[in-house]
């Protein structure tokens, strides 16, 4: 017979009571908040209180498990190495309850889970699981045991591939049509918490504390999760970009961009430039499934789409579809477009290039104006979450990440990002300043002729005294116009 005491903390007891009530938990947030600790423990817990049950945590890679889980686990529990198969990396206690330590580098590696069946399925930082693969492996959290309810349960931080879905399901709490809220809760985790870490070690605080970058900092310290470690552009931030819309003047420069799309989003702005060399995103559209002629009725349920120039898309939009002859051909898409009156022209592609122009657009931090040249209208969400989760391509370190949309979540993908970049890639023309002209006789006119006749004998005095001549300079031309002194 086992005998040992498991003691957790007031916020990893709140996690058990989380996961006792609900199918699906994750507790995440801050650096140093006990998630790993406390997830073995709990899975430990579970095996023994559910006589006969399954649990497996999941890690990407196998160092990660052994660093992480399965030596922690014999160096607070020496006993249960007497019940550890090595070669499965598999725990099997005296009541039936099995616990196992697995790993997926690979998406495919999920496959090898199929048919299995999981009581409780955990993973370990899952912010490095893109959502596709969480979602097949859930398939494997199932429990055909009275007594016993199937859980799924996570832990991680803010940044990584599952970012966005993780944010989106747990934080902004956003569900499509398959999902029930009710099967999803979110525990905070914050170092403060971690009270064994705070004794052991109080200097941690002021570790994480001590890193210069400021939103880096609110995500370690607090779990701020619109700003992590890997984001591509770390500048970006509510406060800065996200503005309240308003009316765009009728003389700025209009145009627009496209990224082709079907069963992956089909994404659509709409951008007006300033006098100053600012853009403004200030419409999206952005839907999957429906066709090019449907979507271009849509853009043309908008009056302001004839105003824009240009309109640049993706170079998919002039792709034949087949190997027929020319006159045989499929209109492309970019034909298709024509048809319904939206002309569209080739967009600057290189992504590496886009990235870089992006990111000098949204810059502000160390700028004389202390402002950004790229303003998106909070009409725009979707495009202000996708640039936000964006992350660095780990084999291309100066590009963004591709991130296709998932099934059932068709905004989870990269799609507004590369309308976007294709839409700044088009170098767009600053807007010449508006000309106010006033009526003959109107208050406006005279004080414009005031404003005129003070600038010119300003520069005709200056113009005597380099002259080196004495006396008031004579100012011609005042004594027949309307106005006095």
């Amino acid at each position: 017979m086992i005998e040992f005491r498991i003691a957790l903390q007031p916020k990893q007891k709140a996690f058990l009571k989380a996961i006792e009530e609900t199918p699906i938990t994750f507790y995440g947030g801050a650096k140093g908040g006990g998630k790993s600790k406390g997830l073995q423990l709990i899975m430990l817990l579970r095996r023994f209180r559910y006589a006969g049950s399954t649990g497996a945590i999941f890690r990407r890679t196998y160092p990660e498990l052994e660093g992480n889980h399965i030596r922690p686990l014999f160096q607070a529990f020496p006993a249960l190495r007497e019940y550890w198969n090595e070669a499965k990396k598999l725990l099997t206690l005296p009541n039936g309850s099995t616990l196992q330590f697995c790993h997926c580098n690979n998406e495919t590696d999920v496959d090898l889970y199929q048919g299995r069946e999981f009581h409780d399925l955990a993973i370990d930082e899952a912010g490095q699981w893109p959502e596709a693969m969480f979602r097949r492996l859930l398939g494997s959290n199932r429990s055909s045991r009275t007594g016993i309810l199937a859980r799924a349960i996570l832990t991680g931080n803010p940044g990584g591939v599952g970012h966005g879905w993780l944010k989106r399901l747990f934080i902004e709490r956003r569900f499509n049509e398959r999902e029930n809220p009710n099967d999803y809760t979110f525990i905070q985790a914050l170092v403060d918490d971690n009270t064994a870490l705070m004794a052991a070690d109080p200097a941690y605080v002021t570790r994480l504390e001590s890193e210069p970058n400021e939103a880096l900092r609110k995500a370690y310290r607090y779990g701020d999760w619109n700003i992590f470690a890997g984001q591509f552009f770390q500048e970006i931030t509510k406060e800065v970009h996200f503005i309240r819309s308003f009316p765009i003047p009728n003389h700025w420069n209009r145009f627009g961009a496209y990224d082709y799309g079907f069963n992956h989003p089909a994404a659509f702005g709409w951008y007006a430039t300033d006098e100053d060399g600012n853009t403004y995103k200030y419409r999206e559209l952005i839907e999957a499934g429906v066709r090019v002629d449907v979507f271009a009725q849509k853009l043309n349920a908008f009056s302001d789409t004839a105003q824009l120039y240009p309109i640049v898309a993706g170079r998919d939009c002039w792709t034949q579809k087949s190997t027929l002859r020319d006159d045989k051909q499929p209109p492309t898409v970019a034909e298709q477009f024509r048809t319904h009156g939206i002309n569209l022209v080739p967009a600057v592609i290189d992504r590496i290039q886009g990235a870089a122009q992006l990111r000098d657009y949204l810059a502000w931090r160390g700028k004389a104006s202390g402002k950004p040249r790229f303003f998106i209208f909070d009409t725009c969400p979707i495009t202000f979450d996708t640039l936000s989760r964006m992350i660095h391509d780990p084999d291309h370190v100066e590009d963004v990440l591709k991130v296709d949309a998932t099934e059932g979540d068709p905004l989870s993908g990269d799609d507004a990002y590369d309308e976007t970049r294709y839409a700044l890639m088009s170098r767009p023309t600053i807007s010449d300043p508006i000309v106010i002209k006033h009526a003959v006789g109107s208050p406006g006119w005279y004080k414009k002729v005031n404003e005129n006749h003070f600038d010119q004998a300003i520069e005709h005095f200056k113009k005597q005294q380099e002259q080196e001549q004495g006396g008031w300079p004579e100012m011609p031309g005042f004594q027949d116009e309307p106005i006095g002194w």
